[in-house]
């Protein structure tokens, strides 16, 4: 298994050369000259997503070629990083789970998302990451920046869009860590959603995390305000010291129970078996935050 490292021991630091960086990406200099090249880098479709009941059109685009092998690479590079304790998602061995359990205890809990995250995530702020952060020289943090963007933001469908998500915006979550822990609360971040708890969360650091936000030119909805230690995280019930299963969750595991007992079709019971199963890992996994 290989181990994490420091950000500046990370084989994307200080790439000073084209040469250097095509060599990190497994290419040569002609492979990484034609995927810049590339006439369709990306491939665009559109998705149907269901979201409690609600149909929406999400517009997806995939590396293609080439270039999904180099999206891969940096994904690769970049998960070794060792992540800070209060990133949750995407980090090997945390869960939506191991997220909410933090947060058990809490009197006070406080979330808010950022608004289409990936579209929302420019080009030049790739660009600024690879060149500020990673100390990367003018030319290289461009090629990167082009090589892992589509139509000048993240692509929907690419690998490396997550970690890189969180990168492309680092000195924001790590000032928004530093608030939350200044006032003597617990934050944790999971993808878009932020959450914030302790015995009392001031109103003036959800107002500097607004602030943060909005600097950045991103958008935050959803906020939600739970109080008296009972609290909903990235669709997990934080309550009497523990995690739980939503309600919604137990009441559609026992439907499904029900029209399995009741059903002769052999199609319909196969389809049912399967979302019971995965329905009750999940209450598993909820019910042992510290395996999720």
């Amino acid at each position: 298994m290989r181990l994490r490292h420091p950000l500046n021991q990370s084989q994307l630091y200080r790439v000073t050369t084209r040469r250097k960086l095509a060599s990190i990406l497994g290419l040569t200099e002609s492979g990484l000259k034609a995927a810049l090249a590339l006439d369709r880098p990306f491939t665009s479709r559109e998705i149907e997503v269901v979201r409690n009941g609600i149909t929406k059109i999400r517009h997806v685009q995939e590396p293609r070629g080439p270039l999904r092998p180099i999206h891969n690479r940096v994904r690769s590079l970049l998960m070794r990083v060792e992540p800070p304790d209060f990133l949750f998602c995407p980090v090997k061995g945390r869960s939506y789970v191991s997220n909410a359990a933090l947060h058990v205890g809490a009197r006070e809990i406080r979330t808010l998302d950022v608004a289409k995250y990936f579209p929302s995530t420019p080009r030049h702020r790739v660009y600024w990451f690879f060149h500020t952060v990673m100390q990367c020289p003018e030319d290289v943090a461009s090629i990167l920046a082009e090589l892992l963007t589509a139509n000048g933001h993240l692509a929907t469908g690419s690998t490396v869009s997550p970690i890189l998500s969180f990168y492309a915006f680092h000195d924001m979550w790590m000032e928004i860590a530093r608030i939350a822990k200044a006032a003597g609360c617990k934050v944790s971040v999971y993808m878009d959603d932020i959450t914030v708890s302790g015995d009392i969360v001031p109103e003036r650091v959800i107002w500097d995390i607004r602030q943060q936000v909005h600097s950045r030119s991103l958008v935050y909805h959803k906020e939600r305000h739970f109080r008296a230690g009972v609290g909903e995280v990235t669709g997990v019930i934080v309550r009497d010291g523990s995690t739980h299963l939503p309600n919604r969750q137990r009441k559609k595991l026992y439907e499904l129970k029900a029209a399995f007992r009741v059903t002769h079709d052999t199609q319909l019971a196969a389809v049912l078996a399967r979302s019971i199963n995965g329905l009750t890992s999940q209450q598993k996994q909820v019910r042992s935050p510290s395996k999720g």
